[in-house]
């Protein structure tokens, strides 16, 4: 009984022990339960503000770099700004040297030409010819202040070189008229009798292929007819250059180009070349047949500074655009063309300032005042004569050598003449034993 009392004692006790350590496993399973439930609670908040503040800071982050970018821009902008403006500046004051350069050359070349025409007015004693040379040395202004202003504004070049190339094809035809008034004093029928004259060495007028030959009744009449083609040649320039110049201008409206045979510039100027070589050649043949008659006034270097004035220039403008056409096409643009074109313009202009002031010192010495005063003409015929050899008696030296040479060859052949047969043959004996004996010398 005692046995059983144990065993239930020991049951109950152990039943309780079971429940108690049930309930306590409930109980810590609840308190672990509940303290994972407010970790993950606290977990998740934690999170949440992680989330809210990663977006807070990059939100920050984005809008800093954002303002930062802003400002490197700002920053970039503004030096490019600076720079373009100090790239500006620096060109604007290049241009602004070459233009008080060319303008003081211009200027210079101006009054030079001025005072040179107003010599001639003050002693215009040939009218009819210091007419046509005061024509002439208007050049040298127009060509200047059209080349300034062109070199000032750039888009009016080509209105402007309209009056330069119509001055320039007239002061070739006034040229050849400067040489006739010469030749006549100012009377056309003087000017053909003289030219009459040389009929024999004048080559008659250049007919067509298909055209007979000219027959003329008289010297007068060839030379007559020698002089109105030599005018007509050089005449055609001075309509022609007008309307190549103003066609070129139409062109460029359209598309500015030189040396592209797709459009009609290039052969503008092949027209206006062969135009150039047509009254060149009337002047050049006038001028070939009276330049003896006209050596007095020294019709070649006046011919020459007209020549170089046209032909310098022109070619001047074509070697110019050439090379800055070579230039401007290594840049991978597309205005290259537009660019070459507007520089060679500017740079012809600004060369073109600089000669005129030289050929307007030229013209001085080519076209004095004082070969039109009364008398000159026959002093420097007269001076022309004494030559740069008669000067320093070249002639008479060699005058004196052929005498003396002359003189000793009549002595020798009168010797010749006086010697017998025997005396030669004795003689040539003499001289062969001496060239004998002096052959002998070195070797003893």
């Amino acid at each position: 009984m005692n046995l059983e009392r144990t065993v239930r004692r020991l049951q109950r006790s152990m039943m309780a022990q079971c429940l108690l350590f049930v309930s306590t496993l409930i109980a810590l399973a609840m308190l672990f339960a509940s303290s994972i439930l407010s970790m993950r609670k606290d977990l998740t908040k934690r999170m949440d503000e992680i989330e809210k503040n990663h977006e807070i800071f990059t939100h920050q982050l984005n809008v800093t770099i954002q303002d930062f970018n802003n400002t490197v821009g700002k920053v970039q902008e503004d030096v490019e700004q600076t720079v373009q403006e100090m790239n500006d500046n620096v060109s604007s004051q290049n241009y602004f040297l070459a233009y008080q350069f060319a303008g003081t050359f211009a200027v210079l070349g101006s009054l030079i030409s001025f005072w040179h025409m107003s010599s001639h007015l003050r002693n215009f004693h040939a009218p009819s010819v210091q007419r046509k040379i005061i024509a002439i040395l208007w050049m040298i202004p127009i060509y200047s202040v059209s080349s300034w202003l062109s070199l000032v504004f750039v888009h009016a070049e080509a209105f402007l070189g309209l009056f330069k190339d119509i001055y320039e094809a007239y002061c070739i035809y006034c040229f050849l008229s400067f040489l006739i008034s010469i030749m006549g004093r100012g009377d056309r029928d003087a000017a053909i009798d003289c030219l009459a004259k040389h009929a024999d060495h004048l080559h008659p007028p250049i007919q067509m292929p298909w055209a007979p030959d000219p027959v003329f009744q008289s010297p007068r009449q060839k030379a007559e007819a020698v002089l109105n083609q030599c005018q007509v040649f050089s005449m055609q320039f001075v309509f022609l250059r007008p309307i190549t110049t103003i066609a070129t201008i139409i062109a460029d409206e359209y598309h500015e180009s030189r040396w592209d045979p797709a459009y009609p510039q290039i052969y503008i100027s092949i027209v206006t070349n062969v135009s150039i070589f047509i009254a060149f050649f009337g002047l050049l043949k006038f001028y070939h047949v009276v330049k003896d008659d006209l050596n007095w006034c020294h019709p070649f270097s006046k011919f020459m500074s007209i020549k170089a004035v046209v032909f310098m220039t022109f070619w001047q403008g074509v070697a110019i655009s050439f090379i800055a056409h070579a230039v401007f096409q290594r840049n991978d643009d597309s205005n290259s063309s537009q660019d070459a074109t507007e520089w060679s313009k500017q740079a012809q202009s600004f060369m073109i300032c600089l000669e005129m002031f030289a050929f307007a010192i030229v013209h001085c010495f080519v076209f004095p005042a004082e070969e039109w005063e009364p008398g000159y003409r026959e002093r420097e015929k007269k001076r022309i004569k004494a030559t740069f050899g008669d000067s320093l008696a070249l002639k008479d030296f060699v005058a004196d050598v052929k005498t003396v040479m002359r003189s000793r060859k009549v002595k020798y052949s009168k010797i010749n003449k006086k010697k017998s047969p025997s005396t030669r043959t004795a003689c040539a004996h003499e001289e062969k034993g001496s060239t004998d004996i002096d052959k002998q010398s070195p070797t003893t």
